[in-house]
């Protein structure tokens, strides 16, 4: 109990006053959430990835085990959710929404900063590995999901070509493996640049939270959703650990980063391809709100 109480101070507190800053600001003048968006997915989070893999000493073994957790989680996943949606009757619209939701953790915006605070420098490298191979996903499997017909297999790959994460990986990989550190001033801007990440995306969730509108919780598809991500996830998760035979701090960044709240990045697949954005958003802002109390426990058992 004690355990839960800390990290309850340490980490939720910090996370709801950040997020807390956010909310009160777009409620008092329109947020362009894509323009800090952008900044964080293109200049932040690669810094931030690139500055904690360069010196992170990690093994080709635990490369390997995220590899076979995500191929894993993502093949269950998507059968769990096929399967309930056609059990609940639901509609195409909301079972690709379901379905995105259920695949898809906010690993990155909201994963990562709870990581560095949780398990530090060491467990964020290992969650970056996780990130990039959710990077990977979403943009070809999650906009297949969202698209369906509208997109097709060159125009995802352009996407991805484009995504800095992937490069930054790639380029602090590279570093680790020939044990080369950043060069002198450009690790200091690397290192400054990262800090300002966790803060910025934080206060996005913020404002995301503060525009969401609450309508349409009846919906027991959004229920549906809810359950599926705080319950079955972190269920499957830890199975699939076990059957793996992972353990240790890689074991717990993959079980707290697979049993994040639904992905942010859901609701914009979902809008730019007409799909049903209000479930989804539904989803994402309340599994959001129970994560200031269940994350917690999560990281003590993990």
């Amino acid at each position: 109990m004690l355990a839960y109480l800390h990290l309850l101070v340490t980490i939720t507190v910090p996370i709801v006053i950040i997020c807390g800053c956010g909310f009160m600001l777009q409620k008092r003048r329109p947020i362009d959430t894509k323009l800090l968006a952008d900044i964080s997915l293109y200049i932040l989070a690669p810094a931030l990835i690139l500055y904690a893999l360069a010196g992170a000493h990690l093994q080709g073994k635990s490369v390997m085990q995220i590899f076979f957790f995500t191929l894993i989680m993502t093949v269950l996943l998507y059968g769990l959710a096929t399967i309930t949606a056609k059990l609940a009757r639901i509609s195409v619209s909301e079972r690709q929404g379901l379905t995105l939701t259920t695949l898809f953790s906010n690993a990155n915006n909201y994963g990562l900063p709870v990581l560095l605070l949780a398990f530090g420098s060491r467990g964020f490298a290992l969650g970056a590995i996780y990130v990039v191979g959710q990077v990977v996903l979403v943009n070809v499997l999650g906009m297949y999901l969202a698209s369906r017909t509208k997109l097709n297999g060159g125009q995802a790959i352009v996407h991805i070509l484009k995504t800095p994460l992937i490069y930054a990986c790639l380029a602090g990989l590279l570093l680790d493996l020939l044990q080369l550190p950043l060069p002198v001033g450009t690790d200091t801007a690397v290192k400054m640049l990262g800090a300002a990440y966790p803060v910025l995306v934080l206060m996005i969730l913020g404002i995301k939270l503060g525009s969401t509108q609450l309508a349409g919780l009846r919906s027991s598809t959004v229920w549906i959703g809810i359950i599926l991500r705080l319950v079955a996830v972190p269920v499957l998760a830890k199975l699939v650990l076990v059957a793996l035979g992972i353990h240790g701090l890689l074991a717990s960044v993959l079980f707290v980063e697979a049993s994040m709240p639904a992905a942010i990045n859901t609701v914009t697949l979902a809008e730019k391809f007409d799909g049903d954005s209000e479930t989804i958003s539904l989803v994402v802002s309340i599994t959001t709100i129970l994560s200031f109390v269940y994350l917690p426990l999560f990281i003590a058992i993990s």
